[in-house]
């Protein structure tokens, strides 16, 4: 069985990970979107719910392509279309399809969210309102909110994509909380969370990383302001939660950091 190898300039994806798929070669040279714990278990959440995807797909945030690539491989879908920020990572994600063979099943475009830069892209992403079978998005943290917003704005434009029944696989990991997920439901009423695809188990929330460190700092102010309270599995008293401020206070006092699960969550737009 194949191997997936993660480096610093590109990352091979065996069958460990990605199964029948398998190989698949990503390359995020510096100043690209490297692959995260976030990004594998997308990629695995793909990978064990093929049976969910076929058809047209769209992929929010795509970086340099891992999940529209490994979702284009599936025999059942027809077209995956990137969403990118980032010029070099669009670029990249269109080296990344060539290089595995799924480019004519791929098309990346230069975007805000579900807002294509070019007039020519934004016609284009049009074409597809109401006629997508799946979105695929592991948006990153937001800033200047809690963290979550860009989730939310992942399920408002799916809304306007996708087709009855159509799914949309959203990584949300654990320490977000029932409650911002449950925010979603009622915000988005069209749509029903269905299950787990994929999960870790238990691991880190690795504060020696700046960017989660921040991520951390911005919940404890978000939950001194009065918003929904984060979770994390308190390690002293098994079955029971710590909110943000508690798991930054212990960091700061003894180093630890606290415990989370990445995990992607099944979205089903519901039937009329």
């Amino acid at each position: 069985m194949a191997e997936s190898e993660i480096s610093r300039e590109r990352s091979r994806l065996g069958a460990d990970l990605i199964g029948e798929f398998a190989p698949v070669e990503i390359l995020h040279p510096p100043g690209t979107f490297a692959l995260t714990p976030a990004s594998r278990i997308g990629l695995e959440a793909i990978a064990r719910n093929a049976h969910l995807l076929s058809g047209t797909g769209l992929d929010w945030g795509s970086g340099t392509g891992c999940l529209a690539i490994v979702a284009a491989k599936l025999p059942a879908v027809t077209r995956v279309v990137g969403l990118e920020i980032k010029p070099a990572n669009v670029a990249m994600a269109r080296e990344n399809a060539r290089h595995n063979a799924v480019h004519h099943k791929t098309l990346f475009l230069h975007a805000d969210s579900y807002r294509p830069f070019s007039p020519g892209d934004a016609g284009e992403l049009n074409t597809l309102r109401g006629a997508v079978d799946f979105i695929l998005a592991n948006p990153p943290s937001s800033e200047g909110d809690d963290g979550f917003e860009f989730r939310r704005v992942v399920m408002r434009g799916a809304g306007e994509f996708l087709k009855p029944g159509g799914v949309t696989f959203l990584n949300v990991s654990l320490q977000y909380g029932a409650a911002r997920v449950e925010q979603i439901a009622r915000e988005c009423p069209e749509f029903h969370c269905e299950d787990v695809l994929a999960s870790t188990g238990w691991v880190p929330f690795d504060l020696a990383r700046p960017d989660l460190l921040d991520c951390l700092e911005l919940y404890a102010r978000c939950e001194r302001a009065g918003g929904p309270e984060y979770s994390f599995p308190s390690g002293d008293s098994p079955g029971k939660w710590m909110n943000a401020q508690v798991a930054l206070e212990r960091f700061r006092v003894n180093g630890e950091s606290p415990l989370t699960k990445w995990q992607t969550l099944l979205f089903r737009r519901k039937s009329p």
